[in-house]
């Protein structure tokens, strides 16, 4: 072989080298804990006025991460924090069982990497998933009450994946006018 085909040779091997290492994209999977619900006590509870409020309110946020899949528990508190940004994006949430958090990650990273995923889970379990994604070291605690944080994992095609935390920052709702009287 000679010299300049030896050099030709290497040049596309890096190239293709490049070429799939482009190729191999961060997945991003947003966690999220439902909005508020009406009862504690009831297992399958529906949001709260706050919840409603607070579902509404995230749209903007959420449809600024631009998800490509949307996943909810079978549960219709999960179901009805996504519904107005499933609307607005035009996507319907996969449902999968509250107690599948570890299937669900392994789901996603083997189905959907390059991929962004939001998840609309339960603060209990949020955890596990974050773990079954991969994420090592501290995972901060979410009180009974805590409603507004997110959880974001990025997850490069080599490497360990990292968890940032955020406050959701939400507007607050546009007060509806009380009625004026004559």
């Amino acid at each position: 072989m000679t010299f300049p085909r030896l050099r030709q040779g290497m040049l596309i091997a890096c190239l293709l080298g490049f070429a799939a290492t482009l190729g191999a994209q961060v997945t991003t999977v947003v966690l999220l804990r439902h909005a508020e619900r009406e009862s504690l006590f009831d297992g399958d509870s529906p949001l709260s006025e706050a919840g409603r409020h607070r579902a509404q309110a995230l749209v903007p946020l959420l449809e600024g991460f631009r998800p490509a899949v949307l996943y909810a528990s079978e549960l219709r508190r999960t179901q009805q924090t996504l519904a107005p940004l499933a609307a607005k994006v035009g996507l319907r949430p996969l449902l999968r069982p509250k107690d599948g958090s570890e299937a669900l990650a392994a789901e996603i990273l083997r189905d959907l990497p390059g991929r962004t995923v939001l998840v609309c889970w339960h603060h209990d379990l949020l955890k596990k998933i974050a773990r079954a994604l991969g994420v090592k070291g501290s995972v901060p605690y979410w009180s009974l009450d805590t409603y507004d944080r997110i959880w974001i994992v990025t997850i490069p095609p080599q490497g360990e994946a990292r968890l940032v935390e955020k406050i959701q920052a939400l507007s607050a709702p546009a007060a509806v006018p009380a009625p004026q009287g004559r």
